[in-house]
């Protein structure tokens, strides 16, 4: 099987996800699509993340019946922060019949000299690239990564979503109504902007 690994800490899952993940899984000829759900991301403060078990009930209402949507957490098992190299020879170790390529932002492209034994990764896993709107033209200078064609370009982002949230903003079309109905329910994301009331902060 080809599988696609899409990681993040989808903190919230929005259909900007959903829509790369759809796309790729029916033009990019992927048997299935795997959510990775990240429990901290090495570039990222662990204490702005929804509990694990939420995101993950989050992206499963989200998936529904679809069957080339998938999760995937085995990250959570892995000594933390796990990193993607890692994570895709312990995928690979644990599936040996299956072929793994990585997916990835424009904007995670950018910066990929940051990520860990990058160049394994781009020597080991074929990698590709999809668009976001806020970032400049890309080039994509290695062998084993290519842009995703044609892939939508919605700008929507989950750190919107988020401070949205905090001002009381009604953002219920950026999810499906079930996921929107479940993070409003947390309460998590009020949970900066009650601080700073707190504390008298502007």
């Amino acid at each position: 099987m080809k599988i696609g690994i899409f990681p993040g800490s989808f903190n919230p899952v929005h259909i900007g996800h959903l829509a790369i993940a759809n796309y790729v899984a029916e033009f990019g000829g992927f048997d299935e699509i795997w959510f990775l759900i990240t429990p901290k991301n090495p570039l990222k403060v662990v204490e702005d993340l929804m509990d694990q078990e939420l995101r993950l009930k989050l992206i499963e209402k989200a998936i529904g019946d679809y069957p080339k949507l998938k999760t995937c957490t085995v990250e959570w098992e892995m000594p933390q922060p796990a990193y993607t190299i890692n994570t895709l020879q312990k995928l690979r170790m644990l599936f040996p019949d299956y072929s793994f390529e990585l997916i990835i932002g424009s904007d995670n492209w950018e910066i990929i000299h940051r990520w860990k034994d990058y160049q394994l990764i781009l020597k080991n896993f074929k990698t590709w690239v999809y668009p976001r709107l806020g970032t400049g033209k890309i080039y994509i200078n290695h062998p084993n990564a290519k842009m995703v064609k044609g892939a939508p370009k919605i700008e929507i982002s989950s750190s919107v979503i988020r401070k949205a949230i905090a001002q009381d903003k009604d953002l219920r079309f950026y999810m499906p109504a079930g996921v929107y109905k479940d993070v409003i329910a947390s309460g998590f994301f009020k949970k900066e902007e009650q601080a700073v009331e707190e504390t008298g902060e502007q």
